[in-house]
């Protein structure tokens, strides 16, 4: 009789419930939504293998202004903040987010959207912001998801609390007493990458 190692067997777990995931992934998220974000990242929908930027330098100029229109503090409406999140999910693929949008503006538009301080969420966490079939999702903070659909419509934003509080655990653990993050543009290629990279998981 064949043995299968433990590598060998976790992987044949991961294939069968990536296939259920595949399948119903709506009712596989209420069952299962710890996994979420792992089986995500193994989803051939999650997976490609680069990308090139379709924005001209006229549309590119003009989403960038748009953006910068918009608040970004307090006074931001939900509404706007939708609008500002879809803007630099583009903005991010083309790697052209606007040096002015740092950590802090990007949390503030999470916040006004999603209706809790992110230190506050305990549990994967997932809203509904337009319409439209979801076709790939765009890190644009470790562990914070916006979720696309074809042709770059807002429809979801989605986070793990987990993942997302990981950076400051490990800055308190350096020795670091306040994030120091002042350029989310900085980090464009960790963030793109994590988004639409398949990652084995960690032995």
């Amino acid at each position: 009789m064949k043995e299968y190692s433990h590598k060998d067997k976790r992987d044949h777990i991961l294939h069968i419930l990536t296939n259920k995931y595949q399948t119903d992934p709506e009712r596989f998220r209420s069952y299962l939504p710890e996994l979420m974000p792992e089986i995500e990242d193994r989803s051939p929908s999650a997976c490609k293998k680069g990308h090139v930027s379709t924005l001209t330098e006229i549309e590119r100029e003009r989403l960038r202004e748009l953006l910068l229109r918009l608040p970004r503090d307090k006074s931001v409406t939900e509404e706007q903040a939708i609008q500002a999140l879809g803007y630099c999910a583009t903005l991010i693929q083309d790697e052209n987010l606007p040096n002015e949008i740092v950590r802090k503006t990007i949390l503030t538009f999470l916040h006004r959207v999603i209706g809790t301080p992110m230190s506050r969420i305990n549990k994967i966490t997932k809203k509904t912001v337009g319409n439209g079939k979801e076709a790939k999702r765009i890190a644009v903070l470790r562990g914070v998801y916006l979720h696309l659909t074809w042709d770059d419509l807002l429809v979801a934003v989605s986070i793990s609390p987990t993942k997302f509080k990981e950076r400051s655990e490990a800055l308190r653990f350096v020795g670091i007493g306040q994030d120091s993050l002042a350029d989310v543009s900085r980090q464009h290629d960790q963030y793109f990458s994590e988004s639409i990279q398949c990652h084995p998981l960690k032995e």
